[in-house]
């Protein structure tokens, strides 16, 4: 089987974050993204702003979130640039309180129906026994995953789904999302710079558990 990466997504957590200031001359003034990046849509009111651009990526701010997302399917996680954005938004705005970052990866394994998807998880990780078979048809499992490695703690979540191809075709997947979070004490951007600048430590760790769990 192969592993589909379809989304990556950088957030960080702040305090008393003001999201009006974000807008596609700002980032560009700022050297944020590149200037000859495209808007594709922008939205700003008082609660809320986004900027997407036609390359592929999207930041949203609120006022104790930040979202770095990007989901062109044949350069991510590995050629996105929004790590590089993430951070230089970061420095750019030094003074806003940062808490916690967080990296996020999604994607899926296809498979040939939704029996066979089902079945793969219960056969991989359940036991058999009577909880398998409660109720009227088949038992549906989705399974989360909580580890811990230093100051970073990691959620695994895994579950069943159907996705829609462009052709108009309806496929059977598993989805495996993984999000590696740090939080973080005294506003120490240095700390949240240095772990989103890692972040192919964490890549690294979920395709090791990909690879061990599903083949």
């Amino acid at each position: 089987m192969d592993f589909k990466f379809t989304n990556f997504s950088i957030v960080v957590l702040a305090k008393a974050n003001n999201p009006s200031i974000l807008n596609p001359d700002f980032l560009k003034i700022n050297k944020i993204v590149d200037s000859n990046y495209k808007v594709k849509d922008f939205i700003c009111t008082p609660p809320v702003a986004q900027v997407s651009f036609d390359e592929g990526i999207s930041i949203i701010t609120e006022f104790e979130r930040l979202q770095f997302i990007d989901n062109i399917q044949k350069r991510i996680p590995c050629d996105s640039q929004i790590p590089k954005v993430a951070v230089k938004y970061i420095e750019t705005l030094p003074h806003v309180n940062y808490i916690a970052a967080g990296i996020n990866f999604v994607g899926h394994y296809q498979f040939e129906d939704n029996t066979l998807a089902n079945s793969f998880i219960t056969g991989k990780f359940i036991k058999e026994g009577s909880w398998l078979s409660q109720g009227d048809g088949s038992t549906y499992v989705c399974l989360k995953f909580i580890y811990s490695f230093g100051k970073i703690k990691c959620t695994i979540s895994i579950d069943s789904a159907e996705i829609n191809k462009a052709d108009g075709e309806i496929v059977p997947v598993i989805v495996v999302h993984a999000n590696y979070n740090l939080d973080v004490k005294g506003n120490n951007i240095a700390e949240i710079k240095k772990f989103i600048s890692d972040w192919r430590i964490q890549h690294e760790q979920f395709v090791s558990f990909l690879k061990k769990t599903f083949f």
